[in-house]
């Protein structure tokens, strides 16, 4: 089972990665935030696994459910490094 958690692991990884520099890009795109909002939300990429959900679900940037969804997956893909890291897959 060890391989397949890896896998998963990797795909979630990357496809985290994706997910921030989307945010990060639509944040620094969306011409209706002042200044002040994009420094802030920008800033907020330090927290990621919350605030690229908050941004996504309660943000107001329009995504579809697929982007939504995507969201998560940085918060997935640290949660099964921690699981790695304290051993709780063997």
């Amino acid at each position: 089972m060890l391989p397949v958690i890896w896998s998963v692991f990797a795909v979630l990884a990357l496809g985290g990665f994706l997910m921030i520099a989307a945010y990060w890009l639509d944040v620094q795109d969306r011409p209706d935030l002042s200044a002040r909002a994009r420094i802030g939300w920008s800033a907020a990429v330090l927290v990621f696994p919350v605030s690229i959900p908050a941004y996504a679900f309660i943000g107001g940037p329009g995504w579809p459910a697929f982007l939504r969804v995507a969201s998560l997956v940085p918060a997935a893909a640290l949660t099964l490094f921690f699981g790695f890291l304290f051993g709780a897959f063997s």
